[in-house]
């Protein structure tokens, strides 16, 4: 059963006897005349709760740290249990379907599931977890807050991890047969990321800026818009020199290769001159780092042009993304004098500059792999001009007439 007290300190607290314990939780409330009827009636729902076998702990104190221990005594004393724990049945839901996800896909699952959802709803059965569990879990989430006092978890990422959740639970019940708990429940509205291309002359002082073997890297990110992913995942095979294409058919992500994101991510980039010339420096590069005698060049070049990254690291390793945020672009940015944005800002940057150029839209968003075009005029409506082109030599030669070769 359940009874209040009265605090020394004159707070209301709930003395609660489950399973052969007793459990203590206290409030903020004082004891007022008008707390103190509050707390009697949450009180009597808790005792004919626990007259029905229907009490959850968690419902009713869904931050306390004896959560855990109360539905662990609970699983216990239930071996025989209708329905699956929350625990159990979301690892069998893992593995049937992580075969449908890139591997870097199974793993954020994995880590959303390990970090937040197993701890709070672990010891729960599939069938009592409620909306009402949920909305709390929810909000405890968004008042997480970095050191600076910046939320610590955007609107996006908890939408994200709560979607396996409510896959599980959808699951859950369809096959054990009870009602599904989240009919009203609704995602959190997601902030559209602010993007923050950059101007040409800022493009033209990062490239000044840049340490000179790392120019030619960043100088393609710049042309072409690439995601990091996909720039890191090129090897010599996917550089067409003698049709002057790029072909993006595979990403780099987590230490290994993967599919692209998306089936228009699959696509062939036209090269200008500039992007030509830009892969035949990063390729002679190549062959004289391998310090070969003149005989074995030839052989390397064909070695090149198969199997081997693009752009490597020190490890001969295709690039990591953190070592070049952490190492190449936010200490150039600092030593440039320039904003600090995310490296992913040369995608919109390219962007940008391709509808300054006056190269159709059209193929804008076919170079930058869009799975819907009308992305590109979402996202940068306010720079689109009026364009007639659409094979890159405008903004190539754009680029040209600042210098950018």
């Amino acid at each position: 059963m359940a009874h209040i007290r009265i605090r020394p300190n004159g707070r209301i607290q709930f003395d609660i006897h489950l399973y052969g314990q007793r459990f203590r939780e206290g409030t903020k409330l004082m004891a007022t005349p008008q707390n103190i009827a509050k707390a009697k009636a949450q009180l009597k729902i808790i005792c004919a709760q626990i007259n029905l076998n229907t009490f959850t702990y968690r419902e009713h104190f869904p931050n306390s740290k004896k959560v855990a221990i109360v539905e662990q005594l609970q699983r216990d004393k239930y071996p025989d249990h209708q329905y699956p724990f929350f625990d159990s049945f979301s690892e069998q839901w893992f593995l049937r379907q992580k075969a449908k996800w890139k591997n870097s896909y199974q793993r954020a699952v994995h880590i959303n599931l390990d970090k937040y959802l197993l701890p709070h709803f672990g010891n729960t059965l599939v069938s009592e977890i409620t909306l009402a569990q949920v909305d709390y879990f929810r909000q405890s989430l968004i008042e997480k807050t970095k050191p600076n006092g910046l939320r610590l978890l955007s609107n996006r990422r908890i939408n994200n991890l709560l979607w396996p959740l409510v896959a599980i639970i959808s699951l859950a019940a369809d096959e054990c047969k009870f009602d599904y708990p989240f009919r009203r429940y609704r995602a959190l509205k997601e902030e559209r990321a602010e993007s923050s291309p950059m101007t040409i002359d800022a493009v033209h002082l990062f490239l000044e800026t840049v340490t000179p073997q790392w120019r030619d890297y960043f100088l393609i990110r710049f042309w072409t818009g690439l995601r990091s992913c996909e720039i890191h995942g090129l090897q010599w095979q996917h550089i067409d020199f003698d049709h002057r294409l790029i072909r993006i058919r595979q990403n780099w992500v987590n230490g290994e290769t993967c599919d692209v994101k998306t089936v228009k991510s699959r696509r062939d980039l036209r090269m200008c001159d500039t992007l030509f010339e830009a892969f035949k420096r990063i390729q002679s590069e190549q062959i004289q780092t391998h310090a070969l005698s003149d005989a074995l060049s030839d052989a390397l070049t064909d070695e090149l042009t198969d199997a081997q990254f693009v752009f490597v690291g020190r490890s001969g390793q295709p690039l990591d993304t953190h070592f070049v945020s952490k190492r190449l672009w936010y200490p150039t940015l600092l030593k440039a004098g320039l904003k600090r944005r995310r490296p992913y800002e040369t995608r919109h940057t390219a962007a940008v500059l391709h509808i300054a150029a006056h190269e159709n839209p059209i193929y804008v968003s076919q170079m930058l792999g869009h799975s819907d075009s009308r992305l590109l005029f979402e996202v940068y409506a306010p720079y689109v001009a009026n364009a007639a082109r659409n094979d890159g030599r405008a903004f190539d030669e754009l680029m040209k007439s600042k210098g950018l070769t």
